[in-house]
């Protein structure tokens, strides 16, 4: 509904994150992609959250434009990929000039290259691209069913363990499903840096900081917050020695037990 409402004779672009890289919920983007298009406006979807958790139809969800990142899905970092509907590339002009992206020039013009040749301008990341369609290809052998089953069990594991811990708060819903993954929390007391460091310390990797969310975290009231990233290939032993460490840390930092 809030969505709705802000929508203006102005409005000329929607951009939405697929899931929320901090509360780790899925938006509705088939039904914002329908709103968009019944205004005139152009969808843009961040799909870094979402394309190693779950199947994506562009074509089905109505969106006009698509990107995710490499690294997210277990490829190389330094590439991604842009989906956007051919109609539209073709009328949008290069950002980038270089070689392959033209076919003639002159002194006084040039003739660009079809899409997508006219937006890769310059020596192509050959390597970098065959690393993230075998990480794909890795990822469809997996199987998105088996990668969200796997989640599921880890994710609930360690949402529940993080509720017996006093003083600590997970961030967005209540529901392991509901997370892709993601457990954004905050510990009282203790800075999400000194989260990071401590749980460093102990051979656990999380993010910590503002997460390039900074208006989310300002609408919850939080200043910044630590995130564990589960995937499939994560262990029952992994989330044990998570819980265990996240247990300690006030602790540690002179809170006593």
């Amino acid at each position: 509904e809030r969505l709705e409402a802000a929508f203006t004779d102005r409005t000329r672009l929607v951009a939405v994150a697929h899931v929320s890289n901090v509360l780790g919920c899925e938006n509705p983007i088939r039904q914002i992609a329908a709103m968009a298009r019944e205004r005139g406006a152009v969808v843009v979807v961040d799909a870094a959250q979402s394309a190693p958790h779950m199947p994506i139809d562009v074509q089905e969800s109505g969106v006009d434009f698509l990107a995710f990142s490499g690294h997210k899905l277990m490829g190389p970092m330094g590439i991604g990929v842009l989906y956007g509907r051919r109609e539209l590339l073709e009328e949008m002009p290069p950002f980038l000039t270089g070689g392959e992206m033209i076919d003639s020039v002159t002194r006084t013009g040039a003739v660009f290259a079809p899409v997508p040749h006219k937006f890769e301008a310059g020596t192509v990341n050959a390597a970098g691209a065959w690393g993230l369609m075998e990480a794909i290809r890795y990822l469809k052998r997996v199987g998105f069913d088996e990668v969200h089953r796997r989640e599921l069990a880890l994710t609930t594991m360690a949402l529940e363990g993080l509720k017996q811990i006093p003083h600590v708060h997970v961030l967005g819903s209540e529901r392991p499903e509901e997370h892709c993954g993601i457990l954004t929390f905050t510990i009282d007391g203790v800075h999400p840096h000194d989260v990071s460091a401590i749980l460093d310390a102990d051979g656990i990797a999380v993010r910590a900081g503002h997460h390039c969310a900074q208006p989310l975290f300002e609408y919850l009231k939080v200043n910044s917050a630590a995130r564990a990233s589960i995937y499939f290939y994560n262990t029952r032993e992994e989330i044990e020695a998570f819980l265990k460490s996240i247990a300690g840390i006030r602790r540690k930092m002179g809170y006593g037990e």
